[in-house]
């Protein structure tokens, strides 16, 4: 029991090292200056947005411990859309930012207050929300709304929290992130997340060797099919229990 602990806090020291390191370098030598000259030339913006995702799929790809089977296929439209998933664990984001350019990804606003890690945050136009504050949660979810309307690919995760480790299903769902969706009339894109509490739970310090994750993306919704934001809400998690319940996402 000793050694495995002791293994899976390796895992995580060189996870976080890794990210710090080289993370840092792309982040602070290109990623950054690239999104401040968006500010005078707008293509350097989806420049940056194109360097961060592939750095951050760069530094999953040397992670010995992670292994995914991750298909995420979205709407190639050109326009806005809503990305609703499960949410297991920390695991969740670094997958999503790593495979889909330019998402931003509603968050809790603690994290934009980490050193290195907020600044990234900011420059890249992910949307803060004060945990418990229901004021700064209608105007993350007004931003959510006016991202998609803008073209942005925007993801929330509805139960607002992650699961415990071995939760099957999923937890209740908010319906705020569906009205924005039923305001901007684009897709919802739900998004199934299987494994990644095994491999880095809720509250727990390490990571867990080779434990398989799998990341799928199911048929998107169209808002327009719906008669309500509520049957819209619970056709998303309809989807995304089944493919849980299941176990093949």
């Amino acid at each position: 029991m000793h050694n495995q602990v002791k293994a899976k806090s390796v895992w995580l020291l060189y996870f976080t090292l890794s990210i710090g390191v080289i993370g840092g370098i792309l982040a602070y030598g290109v990623v950054i200056p690239l999104y401040l000259l968006g500010y005078l030339w707008p293509a350097a913006t989806e420049l940056a947005d194109q360097v961060m995702c592939q750095g951050i799929r760069l530094l999953m790809s040397i992670q010995p411990w992670f292994r995914g089977e991750i298909d995420l296929d979205l709407p190639q439209n050109g326009k806005g859309c809503l990305l609703v998933s499960n949410h297991r664990s920390h695991l969740d984001a670094f997958i999503l930012l790593s495979r889909i350019q330019g998402i931003r990804i509603l968050a809790k606003d603690s994290l934009f207050g980490v050193p290195f890690l907020g600044p990234m945050m900011r420059f890249s136009k992910q949307i803060p929300v004060q945990r418990g504050n229901i004021q700064s949660f209608l105007e993350a979810i007004d931003q959510v709304e006016a991202r998609i309307s803008q073209g942005d690919v925007v993801h929330v995760f509805p139960e607002m929290t992650r699961c415990e480790q071995g939760f099957e299903g999923t937890q209740s769902f908010s319906i705020a992130p569906f009205r924005a969706a039923m305001k901007s009339g684009f897709p919802v894109v739900p998004i199934v997340i299987q494994g990644t509490d095994e491999a880095w739970p809720k509250s727990a310090w390490g990571l867990r060797f080779r434990q398989l994750v799998r990341v799928r993306s199911l048929k998107a919704l169209d808002p327009k099919e719906f008669a309500s934001s509520d049957e819209l809400m619970r056709e998303a998690r309809h989807q995304i229990q089944q493919a849980l319940l299941i176990g093949h996402p």
